[in-house]
């Protein structure tokens, strides 16, 4: 179906729902981007553009939206569509990364294309809010595709992980991949970015805390719809076993081209394991793993899955 948005005659096609979505999140700085870029060489799968839709998955968004119209998000939590379509042109429409580069949701929809789309979510979500949600998220995903529109896509928006969940309660025929890393890893990683904490040690606790969120709302979701997977594992230790695993939990048989691009890379040396006593001396070195033992002891206590 189309539906005419401009005196220019543009007009958008609107697509009901996605077909089996795949969403690979983590605390960031864990293997998302590399896993998204491995999945999006599958022949049955397809990276959205941009990689990270943020839309749905982050604070504020679509499945945000529609968690609180079902009661499972109250109070200060609760968030209405108009706070959604709020957030994604401050937010998610177009943004600047850190590199200087520009990207969002402006390479799916023209400026007149969205606030059409926005206009009817917000007017059809009071009497179908999940109905509203799916058809608003697959029409700006698929939105000018080259690829098959009707083929599965593969989004990588770190916050995915920890809201399982809110995703799956929306798309219940989706699967969730958790990229895990040594948090020490992803401490450093952190730091030398120009984004996120800024100290290896506040690293460390966001990695901690972004952990336990993944790990409740796992426990949340409906069982079998979260594949954990170990960066390390995957890039350097148990490789094929690992492949095989994620690739059975999605659905998909192994694909040549994919098989290509993972053997190419999906290297050890891309999965930078150790960094964090390669980019500090003895010292620091020795309290990074002193807090990490702390922080791993805990998470223990939790029940929370750890990276090995």
């Amino acid at each position: 179906m189309t539906v005419p948005v401009d005196a220019g005659g543009s007009a958008i096609v609107w697509r009901e729902a996605p077909n089996r979505p795949v969403f690979v999140g983590g605390t960031g700085r864990s293997g998302t981007t590399i896993a998204g870029r491995l999945l999006g060489h599958h022949r049955d799968l397809g990276s959205t553009n941009p990689r990270e839709l943020r839309f749905v998955a982050s604070s504020g968004g679509v499945a945000d939206a529609y968690a609180t119209a079902t009661g499972a998000l109250t109070g200060a939590l609760a968030v209405r569509p108009e706070a959604v379509v709020d957030n994604l042109w401050a937010h998610w429409y177009q943004r600047v990364k850190p590199s200087g580069a520009h990207g969002g949701l402006y390479r799916r929809l023209d400026r007149d294309q969205m606030a059409d789309v926005c206009r009817q979510y917000v007017a059809d979500f009071p009497a179908d809010p999940y109905a509203a949600s799916r058809r608003f998220t697959e029409t700006i995903v698929s939105a000018n595709v080259r690829r098959d529109p009707g083929s599965r896509w593969v989004d990588t928006t770190p916050a995915n992980a920890r809201a399982a969940d809110r995703v799956l309660a929306l798309f219940p025929d989706g699967v969730v991949v958790h990229m895990m890393r040594d948090g020490r890893d992803v401490a450093a990683s952190f730091v030398s970015k120009p984004f996120g904490p800024k100290e290896v040690f506040a690293g460390l606790d966001a990695w901690r805390e972004r952990m336990i969120e993944a790990w409740r709302a796992e426990q949340a979701s409906p069982p079998g719809r979260v594949v954990r997977i170990d960066l390390q594992e995957l890039a350097v230790t148990h490789r094929d076993e690992t492949l095989q695993r994620l690739l059975s939990s999605i659905g998909v048989d192994d694909d040549r081209r994919m098989r290509q691009w993972f053997d190419a890379k999906v290297l050890p040396q891309q999965a930078h394991v150790g960094r964090w006593r390669r980019d500090y001396d003895d010292e620091t070195a020795r309290r990074i793993d002193e807090r990490y033992a702390t922080i791993i002891g805990e998470l223990d206590d939790l029940g929370v899955p750890r990276p090995a």
